[in-house]
C-alpha cells in the first residue's frame, strides 16, 4: 500500500539531518560513555595519525562474516568495520542517522525515509531505495530486531531512488532503533536471499573493504578510499570513520594468556579481554595498557517466580533486604574501579534511561525487616536452589558473598556451580531452579531488555508491567516515555522479578601505541583507532 509523502500537518521530523535522537537506543552492548568515565591508561596520543596495520586478537575469527546469517554479535566485528545501517548508536547509546538523511513521521504509522545522497557500494553500485527494500526483506528473517521490525511493518514502497515509505501497523518511536542493526547490502547480491545463504564476500558503504577472508584464520581489512563519510565528529558507530590505519587484521588467539603475551610483545595491537588479576601487572609494566571501558554489565540473579519458595514475592523482597551490595560487588571484584554500585537497570553509561526510581530499599540491608518477610513467605529454612557458574565471573563472583549474607540472614542457599551451557539449559525448566544467575547488558531502549518479558526464563507474569511497556513501545515523546520507564522500574523493585548487585567494567589490553578519543570504541569499533607511527 503506498502513501501520500506530501507533509501534512501532521508530519514530524524524526531524525534531524545532523542531530542525534537522545531518546531511543539500541541493542548494543559493551560500549560506554564519556572519556570522563573511562580509565585505565589509555593515553590520548595527541593528533590522529594515518598509517599502519592494526593488529586485533580474537579469541576466534567468525565462522560467518554475513550480519543477516549469525545472530551472535561478536561475528559482527567484521559487518561492523564494512557495512553500514540506515541508523547506529554512539557509545553513550544514542541513536542517530548513518545512511538516513531524514525520518518524518506522517502520522498513523507512516513514514517517510530518506536517504544520503551520493553513497556508492564498494563496487561501484549507487545505494538506493532498491537496497534497502532488499536489505530489510533479508533482515526480516532476522531473530531480535528483525523479526521485532517485521512484526510492526505493514509495508515499504519506494517512492524515488533516495525516498521511501515505511508504514507500521501502530506508530513507534522504535523504529530507528530497530533499524540500528540492518546493514545494508546490494540489492544485486541480497534480493531473495535467505539467510541460510550466508555471503562469503561483504560488499558494503563502510570505510574498510574486505580483501581476504578464511574461516578460523586471518581476516584482513583495506581502507577503502571511496568511502563517503559523515562531517560530524566521531563517536562509536556515529558520525565520521576515519579509517585511521592502512589496514586492519583480525586474528584468532583462543587462549587469553596468549593474547596478553603477544600484544606485551608488540605482535598484537588490541588483544581483547584481560583478566580482572592481571589488571596492576600490566598497568605497572610500562609495555601495554589495561583499559578499563565504562560500567556496562550487571551482575544479576533472576527469581522463579512460576513455582516454588521464590514465586512468593516476600522471598524475593527478603533477599533484596538482606544484601549489601558494596560488599558483595568489593569481594566478587577486588577493586572498586573495577565496578559501580547503584540501583538503574540502565546503567548510568545511558544517561538517557538511568534512574534511581522505585530503588529506595536497594543496598539497604535490614535484617528485621528479612526476619518479617521471612515470616509472611513461611519460609521454614529450606535450602534454596542458585545455579550459577565459574566460567563468567560475574556471574559467579557475586554468588559466595551474597550466599554468606543470605546465610547470616536466615535464608539456605544450595549453590549449584555448573557449566554456563547447563545453566541455560536448566533455566528453562522452572521444576530445575529457584534462581540462576546472570548478566544484563546496556541496552539503547528498556523496551528491549529481554528480562522485563514474560517469556524469558523465570516467567515473570505481571498485567500492570504488559500495559507499562505497550505505553513505552508507542508514545513518541521522550519525557513522556522516561515517566513511563520509571513506573516500569518501579514496578520491577517492587515485584522484583530479577536483581541486580551492581554493573562491571570491561578490561581490554592494547599495545602502547594504540590511541582513540572514545576508549569504548575499543569494545568494538575500530575505524577511528590510531597508531603511533614513529
Amino acid at each position: 500500500m503506498r502513501h501520500d509523502v506530501r507533509p501534512n500537518r501532521r508530519a514530524r521530523r524524526l531524525i534531524p539531518l545532523v542531530a542525534l535522537a537522545a531518546a531511543s537506543a539500541l541493542v548494543l552492548s559493551g560500549c560506554g560513555a564519556d572519556d570522563t568515565s573511562t580509565s585505565g591508561g589509555i593515553s590520548s596520543g595527541g593528533e590522529p595519525q594515518t598509517g599502519g596495520t592494526l593488529t586485533v586478537a580474537l579469541p576466534a575469527t567468525p565462522s560467518i562474516i554475513d550480519p543477516f546469517a549469525t545472530s551472535l554479535q561478536a561475528d559482527w566485528v567484521i559487518a561492523r568495520q564494512v557495512c553500514e545501517p540506515l541508523f547506529d548508536v554512539s557509545t553513550s547509546f544514542e541513536v542517530g542517522p548513518v545512511l538516513a538523511k531524514d525520518l518524518v513521521d506522517n502520522g498513523g504509522g507512516s513514514y517517510t525515509l530518506s536517504l544520503r545522497d551520493g553513497v556508492t557500494f564498494q563496487d561501484g553500485e549507487p545505494f538506493t531505495s532498491a537496497d534497502v527494500i532488499a536489505s530489510l526483506n533479508r533482515y526480516f528473517l532476522t531473530p531480535g530486531n528483525g523479526s521485532i521490525l517485521k512484526s510492526l511493518t505493514t509495508s515499504i514502497e519506494a517512492v524515488d531512488d533516495t525516498t521511501l515509505t515505511i508504514t507500521l501497523n501502530t506508530p513507534s518511536p522504535l523504529l530507528p532503533t530497530l533499524l540500528t542493526t540492518a546493514y545494508m547490502m546490494p540489492a544485486s547480491v541480497v534480493k531473495d536471499r535467505p539467510i541460510t545463504d550466508p555471503v562469503s564476500d561483504l560488499v558494503c558503504t563502510g570505510p574498510y573493504k574486505l580483501t581476504s577472508y578464511a574461516a578460523d584464520g586471518d581476516v584482513v581489512l583495506d581502507r577503502w578510499d571511496g568511502y563517503q563519510k559523515l562531517d560530524t565528529p566521531g563517536d562509536g558507530g556515529l558520525g565520521a570513520k576515519n579509517a585511521y590505519a592502512d589496514q586492519i587484521v583480525f586474528t584468532p588467539m583462543p587462549e587469553a594468556s596468549t593474547r596478553r603475551q603477544a600484544t606485551e610483545a608488540g605482535q598484537v595491537d588490541i588483544g581483547g579481554s584481560l583478566s580482572y588479576d592481571d589488571y596492576d601487572s600490566v598497568s605497572s609494566g610500562g609495555v601495554a595498557q589495561a583499559v578499563l571501558l565504562s560500567p556496562t554489565s550487571g551482575s544479576t540473579v533472576v527469581f522463579n517466580k512460576a513455582q516454588g519458595i521464590m514465586s512468593n514475592v516476600a522471598m524475593r523482597q527478603a533477599f533484596l533486604a538482606a544484601l549489601n551490595m558494596d560488599d558483595i560487588m568489593l569481594a566478587a571484584f577486588g577493586n572498586p574501579e573495577f565496578y559501580s554500585v547503584d540501583g538503574s537497570i540502565i546503567p548510568e553509561v545511558n544517561s538517557t534511561w538511568a534512574t534511581d526510581a522505585g530503588a529506595e530499599n536497594y543496598n539497604k540491608p535490614d535484617l528485621d525487616r528479612v526476619k518479617k518477610l521471612l515470616d509472611e513467605a513461611g519460609y521454614t529454612g529450606e535450602p534454596i536452589r542458585w545455579l550459577t557458574t565459574k566460567e563468567d565471573p560475574s556471574w559467579y563472583g557475586p554468588s559466595l558473598p551474597a550466599q554468606q549474607q543470605l546465610k547470616e540472614a536466615g535464608i539456605t542457599i544450595d549453590l549449584q556451580v555448573i557449566d554456563r551451557a547447563s545453566v541455560i539449559q536448566l533455566r528453562t525448566d522452572p521444576m530445575a531452579f529457584d534462581l540462576f544467575s546472570s548478566g544484563i547488558p546496556t541496552y539503547a531502549d528498556p523496551v528491549l531488555l529481554p528480562y522485563l518479558q514474560q517469556t524469558f526464563p523465570g516467567t515473570w507474569v505481571s498485567p500492570d508491567r504488559d500495559a507499562l511497556l505497550s505505553t513505552l513501545s508507542t508514545e513518541s515523546d521522550p519525557a513522556a516515555r522516561k515517566v513511563t520507564w520509571e513506573q516500569l522500574q518501579t514496578l520491577v523493585y517492587e515485584d522484583l522479578p530479577f536483581l541486580k548487585f551492581g554493573t562491571s567494567r570491561p578490561l581490554l589490553i592494547t599495545a602502547n601505541r594504540v590511541h582513540t578519543e572514545h576508549p569504548d570504541e575499543l569494545a568494538g569499533w575500530y575505524y577511528n583507532t590510531w597508531l603511533d607511527q614513529q
